[in-house]
């Protein structure tokens, strides 16, 4: 549509299926009479001519008490759509058929029938809400299609003024005439800050980075008679700076779908699109719609072209003058071409190099000759590898943890280089063998790896072979105790996952420069759940890790140790881990790191039980959105009973006795302190017994007697009945003895299928948490 046919009080792009565009706009009445209705208008768009069809596709005319159109809302899918009008609050609108035969069918809004005009409104990046924000100051935030109402806050702003929520629908943020901002969580609606501005500064318009990588709020501000672009961090919500790109007030603001491109429209026709790596103009039209203000602009779904509106010069389609993106046919090519070219060099230096294969002799030169390895040797280093051999016996040995311990349903202690195979530590006769591919193994649990240490291919051959097999001695315990196929090559180095914009969960650092790596992407706490033989294991110099991070003075590595493969250590330690991890992401603001060793059970139930306990999630969203983003296996259970323990604290005495038949020695393995360490019981010499008093939280727990270092149930105590593996061991029940009280209650609601916490919980939980002390390091 050309400039001029017609007034325009909005426009919109809708993307449909097969990469077809189409433009949706919306006539005002007010220059053709009063008895002229308003209408919508659904239009081809042509990107070889880069300009809409002359005519509609398809009209609807709306009712004249409906009054005047507002602005629209498109849901990503491209099939629905909201439209607000001055008298007739919201209407859906269905968009059914091809681009030849389009059907608009409208429909009413029940939630959002008669709220008057809404001046702004938006979806949800993932479409699963919908936000409208009225000229009378009212927000409310809705779930999709359902319509369920999430927020209803009449008060919000003195005016809605603009809104925009950010790439993982997480954050939802809205600015007021009165130049003020707030950021909202779109899963509950609860307010998360207002963002800080000066005295003389009144924030406009809103829109949140697109990319993926960079987490920030851009922001129109006049701060006085200046405009300027504000950058807000959303790990933060603090402005990390700000930059002159119109140098005029701003109308809109519009940012690209690949997040590429930050567009602005001032009030006096002009448009410029910057590039947001360099926060730089790539494309300026200056009088685009004539002195008239630009009322809205949105990028091209797929083309670098922008539709902009106003009221006295109705459509206009701007090709933007920008570097052209790379086709995927384009990168084939490239990619075919310096494959051809590295062959063609690679046959020049085969041929013509003196210091390739035909290295010149002289005449009394013999021909080179080829060491042959020893035999004793060659088994070692291409063949088969007993895993017993000389260089893993320290490994296996059972001093290594004080003996070794049965399997256990409240939690299995495995060390990394044998498994628990009876009543006593025996060794893994498994065979591995020495130049295992990483395809040949059964990986179920996909990882995205960022090497940051030495892979297999820079290590020498006896290292690379040492470093596999370390990992698939981890990655078969950690399977065997988890209960679930897991896999972890160490030899990959570091790899990640961004479960929120402010919160990763990965696998442990395995060089200080895997410091550097964190720190580019904003972490400021690298939080360390690892003990000392996990990192004895692979290696790991943690030590030269956090000298290097504090010499960098911008991050903090912190230790918080859980035992690995203990589900009631996860338990018992998670409440004082998930304090020092609340009190550091305070201190420090920014990105945190979580790791374990692997990244798939300690670090996974730390950061759900942070997002259940202070960030307001239910513990099964939580649960959805950490495996959405990363495939791992955190301990729910555990979880779940931590919290009860938190809200309840009650503990009971128990008391378990071992008959006195002139034995040394009795301990206790199991319990509340799993199967690597033991308890020591002591001997009442009057009674006749050995004797072991402990407070325990309620719960089920397995253990075993360990009489002068035999391993042995007390079949005078409840034992269990064999498990898969033919083990036997003694278990205690810890209940309430009140069955029907509210305490029992409780804390079977918290350890059901799907807790949640009522707002009195969360508090008393937050509480406890602050009080606690921080442990040492």
């Amino acid at each position: 549509m050309e400039p001029g046919q017609g007034t325009v009080t909005f426009g919109s792009w809708i993307r449909r299926p097969e990469n077809v565009n189409l433009a949706v706009l919306g006539r005002s009445s007010k220059k053709k009479g009063p008895a002229a209705p308003s209408a919508l208008e659904i239009f081809s768009f042509d990107p070889e001519t880069t300009s809409l069809s002359t005519s509609p596709q398809v009209t609807y005319v709306f009712e004249e008490t409906d009054g005047e159109l507002v602005t629209i809302a498109v849901h990503p899918s491209g099939d629905d759509f909201v439209c607000s009008s001055t008298k007739g609050g919201c209407k859906l609108f269905e968009l059914h058929g091809q681009e030849t035969n389009l059907k608009l069918l409208a429909k009413e809004l029940p939630p959002l029938q008669d709220v008057g005009p809404q001046t702004c409104m938006a979806f949800s990046v993932d479409g699963s809400r919908f936000a409208t924000g009225g000229v009378d100051g009212r927000l409310r935030i809705l779930e999709w299609p359902s319509l369920r109402i999430i927020l209803d806050e009449p008060k919000a702003h003195k005016s809605v003024r603009d809104m925009d929520f950010s790439l993982d629908s997480e954050f939802l943020a809205s600015t007021s005439t009165d130049g003020s901002a707030r950021i909202w969580k779109a899963e509950d609606g609860s307010p998360v800050v207002s963002l800080t501005r000066n005295t003389n500064e009144k924030i406009e318009l809103c829109r949140f980075s697109k990319d993926g990588t960079k987490p920030f709020l851009f922001c129109a501000v006049q701060k006085g008679d200046k405009a300027v672009t504000a950058v807000y961090d959303i790990s933060t919500w603090n402005k990390i700076g700000f930059k002159r790109l119109l140098k005029k007030p701003a109308s809109i603001m519009s940012i690209s779908l690949d997040g590429k491109y930050l567009a602005l429209g001032s009030k006096d026709g002009d448009v410029c699109v910057a590039e947001v790596k360099k926060m730089e103009v790539s494309h300026l039209s200056k009088r685009l719609h004539l002195g008239t203000c630009i009322t809205s602009l949105e990028f091209c779904p797929s083309q670098r072209v922008v539709l902009t509106t106003s009221d006295e010069w109705g459509a206009v389609v701007t090709k933007l003058n920008v570097p052209a993106d790379w086709k995927e046919w384009q990168i084939y090519l490239l990619l075919v071409g310096l494959f051809l070219a590295s062959a063609v060099a690679f046959y020049l230096f085969f041929q013509k190099s003196d210091s390739f294969w035909n290295v010149p002799l002289r005449r009394d030169q013999p021909g080179r000759q080829f060491e042959i390895l020893d035999p004793q040797y060659s088994e070692d280093a291409f063949g088969p590898v007993d895993i017993t051999h000389d260089r893993h016996r320290k490994l296996l040995s059972s001093e290594a943890w004080g003996g070794g311990a049965p399997n256990s349903l409240n939690g299995m202690r495995l060390d990394y280089s044998k498994a628990f195979l009876g009543n006593h530590p025996q060794p893994c006769l498994c065979k591995a063998s020495g130049a295992k591919n990483s395809s040949d193994l059964r990986l179920r649990v996909a990882v995205k790896a960022v090497p940051s240490s030495p892979s297999s291919a820079e290590m020498s051959g006896a290292d690379a072979e040492e470093e596999e097999e370390k990992s698939e001695i981890y990655s078969h315990n950690m399977t065997e105790a988890m209960g679930a196929v897991l896999t972890y090559r160490h030899e990959l180095g570091m790899n990640y996952n961004f479960i929120r914009p402010d919160l990763i969960v990965g696998s442990c650092l395995q060089t200080p420069e895997d410091v550097d790596k964190l720190r580019k992407i904003g972490v400021k706490t690298i939080f360390c759940l690892q003990q000392d033989p996990d990192l004895e294991y692979f290696g790991v110099d943690i030590s030269a890790i956090r000298d290097y991070a504090t010499a960098c003075g911008d991050i903090q590595h912190l230790r918080a140790r859980i035992r690995d493969f203990d589900g009631f250590d996860v338990r018992k330690r998670i409440p004082a881990v998930v304090s020092k991890l609340y009190k550091a992401i305070n201190r420090n603001g920014g990105v945190t790191y979580i790791h374990c060793t692997a990244g798939l059970g300690r670090a996974p139930a730390v950061a759900m039980a942070y997002m259940f306990w202070f960030q307001g999630y239910k513990l099964s969203d939580a649960r959805d959105l950490l495996l959405s983003k990363r495939s791992c296996f955190p301990n729910l259970d555990a979880i779940k009973s931590a919290t009860a323990d938190i809200v309840s604290l009650r503990k009971k005495l128990v008391t378990l006795k071992w008959k006195d038949d002139k034995c040394c020695t009795v301990e206790i393995s199991g319990l509340d302190i799993g199967w690597g360490q033991r308890i020591p019981l002591e001997l009442d010499e009057e009674q006749g017994f050995w004797i072991l008093k402990r407070e325990l939280l309620e719960g089920r727990y397995e253990y075993k007697y360990i009489v002068d270092g035999e391993w042995t149930i007390n079949k005078h105590e409840l034992f269990t009945t064999p498990n898969k593996d033919d083990h036997v061991n003694n278990y205690v029940q810890v209940l309430d003895d009140d069955t029907d009280s509210a305490n029992a209650a409780l804390r079977k609601s918290l350890t059901g299928d799907d807790p949640d916490l009522t707002r009195e919980e969360r508090l008393k939980i937050s509480r406890f948490l602050e009080a606690l002390p921080e442990d040492e390091e």
